[in-house]
């Protein structure tokens, strides 16, 4: 590495000038917004992702799928919250909202849906809400750490510093890279394209820049900092994505603000690491930075600094703001997103124990029940309206015993009558309740559309958990040896996870939860409130937890009635309810992307209460299509004889076929089959 010009220097003061000139555009750019405003543009108009695809991977404040479910429909419009800077957010409204008094609602400053100005605002919007994330912090939310790994992955990067975090941040971030991997790296890759032409077009083949770095008295430092050796050459590994200053003065005074210990460092950054300046992308005009991959790693300790450490009334908010830590040491770095074994859970103590559900047997003189008994026996193959994963694996009599689960539960939720885990009266006065709190919080039916998901609604979970086998629980006995206890030696099992199957082999400690979809724009919009209003330090990204469902402490505060009913079910059945605040619209419909896993609004969804089928538990759906054979009419196959577990296999992510529209059991309509591909939350 080329030594550096001493400090003060004209050499030095000459590359500060080149980098300001670059940063700038010669003077023509003077403040950080209309930086801001030439990035967003170019960046909406050259990325190759989708529309759909941009607005799912930056699910936010802002952002929400209304956006997407809309585009194209003639009967809503988009109101820029800032005429100046629309990029900052648009609100999505029906024709019918529109109000004559607003000088906002005027024709000249909405924008029709079906237009092509639409699309190129819900672009802009987006990328706005992915730059953000930069802007917030570059290792402490969500998105950013996701997009430090697609940086790494679309560039191919090595010896990276590594960043450690928990196993529910890990979980996410993974999660956040299943869905938006392709759009992350398209983002990336776009920023570097647009730069590097910029700096070839300039003859720009080398800039100095700076970096500060800092650790609280105490923490962890890597051995080169700690040597205080000014002016050496040290090895500084960098995440995959870091942010460098042109002018020293500016990492300097930032450094002089912090309490603990920090350094300065000082490198030759070659062009082609140069990811974005802030005309291209990421990097704020404001601090005179742009934003580098890491190259060589090897940089000049260009000063060291160390103050006391505050008292505790000095902290302030923002200093708490953290998501995990670096990896210096070599030998202890891991990676932060790599899968981990399956570990056994937690005691699960008193607070969840599951509404016993035993007091009313099946008959078998009845068709219906005497069929349900001969299916789970395996004297009779299952049916296409039978329980059943995406491997074609049907329920038997073996699961519900060791899943704990009498058959009647297995009939309520073929009916339509009740969901896995209540009854059908408790399944009455559940949605009955649950409309009644959101009117007392200001949500009207009309407003409102309510859906059950999971495996409460379909006893088998999406695609994305499979069940545990015996290989992966190898650091817990105890759960390899229950599901043993299960299953013996046969390998003909689900793939995917029965109702309470982590719970019964304590991997998790929970039960199965009762999963709702409460889709309603008019809730979403009091929550952007209420988050404005308490949560100005939080990232905004977390409102709408990166795929369109609203941060759980956010729906709490909005509707607290709603709470309190939550929390009295808890308690009544026993198990955990999941609130998933979505728009109107519902969740994203990944499918449009070619994806398998996607839980938008289907035909078979358990539905509760919608306003075009208000109060729709007091007319169950059954998904029974036909009607119960006779014992004569059904003896089984000689392979069903010799199973406990019959099932209609079919190859791994093989839907069952439509059901023909036969005769159907009296008194019962077809109704939701189980939820496919749900996502799990956050």
């Amino acid at each position: 590495m080329t030594p550096l010009p001493p400090l003060g220097s004209e050499e030095r003061i000459g590359h500060q000038r080149i980098g300001e000139a670059l940063l700038t555009d010669d003077g023509r750019v003077t403040d950080t917004p209309q930086a801001k405003t030439i990035a967003i543009q170019a960046l909406a108009g050259r990325m190759r992702s989708s529309t759909h695809a941009l607005v799912l991977a930056s699910m936010g404040l802002v952002v929400g799928n209304d956006m997407a479910a809309h585009l194209g429909n003639d009967r809503y419009v988009l109101v820029p919250h800032d005429e100046r800077y629309p990029s900052r957010g648009a609100d999505v409204l029906h024709l019918d909202e529109l109000e004559a008094a607003d000088p906002r609602h005027a024709p000249e400053r909405s924008v029709r849906m079906d237009t092509e100005q639409a699309d190129t605002l819900i672009r802009m919007i987006a990328v706005s809400e992915l730059m953000g994330s930069w802007a917030y912090g570059s290792n402490n939310n969500v998105r950013v750490l996701a997009l430090q790994q697609a940086a790494q992955e679309e560039f191919g990067l090595t010896g990276v510093l590594d960043w450690q975090v928990d196993g529910k941040t890990r979980f996410a971030v993974g999660l956040e890279l299943d869905y938006n991997r392709d759009v992350l790296r398209d983002f990336l890759r776009t920023q570097y394209e647009m730069t590097q032409a910029i700096l070839a077009a300039r003859g720009v083949t080398e800039v100095l820049a700076y970096r500060a770095l800092s650790w609280p008295e105490g923490a962890e430092q890597p051995t080169w900092a700690a040597a205080n050796n000014v002016g050496a050459t040290v090895e500084a590994r960098q995440r995959p994505l870091a942010s460098w200053s042109a002018d020293r003065r500016v990492v300097a005074d930032w450094l002089e603000q912090r309490r603990g210990n920090g350094v300065i460092l000082a490198a030759r950054q070659p062009a082609r690491d140069i990811l974005s300046l802030p005309t291209t992308g990421m990097g704020y005009l404001g601090q005179k930075e742009w934003v580098a991959l890491p190259g060589e790693h090897r940089a000049t300790l260009d000063g060291v600094v160390s103050h006391p450490a505050p008292s505790a009334a000095q902290q302030t908010a923002a200093a708490a703001v953290s998501l995990g830590a670096p990896v210096f040491a070599d030998a202890d770095a891991t990676n932060d997103l790599a899968a981990v074994p399956v570990q056994a859970s937690a005691e699960t103590g008193p607070r969840w124990r599951p509404l016993p559900i035993t007091t009313q047997p099946l008959v078998p003189a009845d068709p219906l029940d005497s069929r349900i008994l001969r299916i789970l026996d395996g004297q009779e193959e299952a049916p296409s309206w039978w329980p059943q994963d995406d491997s074609g694996y049907a329920i038997a009599r073996r699961d519900l015993d060791f899943l704990g689960i009498s058959p009647v539960q297995i009939k309520w939720m073929l009916t339509g009558e009740a969901p896995m885990g209540m009854t059908p009266e408790l399944y009455q006065q559940f949605g009955t309740e649950m409309l009644a709190a959101l009117q007392a919080d200001g949500i009207e039916p009309s407003q409102v559309d309510l859906r059950l998901k999971g495996t409460g609604a379909g006893f088998f979970s999406g695609i994305h958990k499979t069940l545990p086998r015996e290989e992966d629980l190898a650091g817990n006995p105890l759960a390899a040896q229950r599901l043993r206890e299960w299953f013996g030696d046969d390998q003909h099992r689900p793939l995917r996870r029965p109702y309470d199957a982590m719970w019964r082999l304590g991997l998790e400690p929970e039960p199965s939860d009762f999963d709702l979809d409460i889709n309603s724009t008019a809730i979403v919009r009091a929550a952007r409130a209420h988050w404005r209003a308490h949560h100005t330090n939080r990232y905004p990204g977390d409102f709408m937890g990166g795929h369109g469902y609203l941060d759980k402490q956010t729906v709490l505060g909005t509707l607290p009635s709603l709470a309190d009913w939550a929390s009295r079910w808890e308690a009544k059945l026993g198990r955990p309810l999941s609130l998933g605040i979505f728009e109107s619209a519902g969740p994203f419909d990944a499918t449009q992307l070619g994806r398998a896993l996607s839980s938008h609004f289907k035909d078979t969804d358990w539905i509760i209460h919608r306003p075009d089928t208000p109060m729709a538990w007091r007319t169950p759906r059954s998904r029974i299509t036909e009607p119960a054979q006779s014992p004569a009419s059904s003896r089984p196959s000689s392979a069903a004889a010799r199973s406990r577990s019959t099932t209609t296999l079919r190859g791994p992510g093989q839907d069952r076929p439509a059901a023909p529209g036969t005769e159907q059991v009296p008194h019962l309509r077809r109704g939701p089959g189980p939820e496919r591909g749900r996502r799990p939350r956050a």
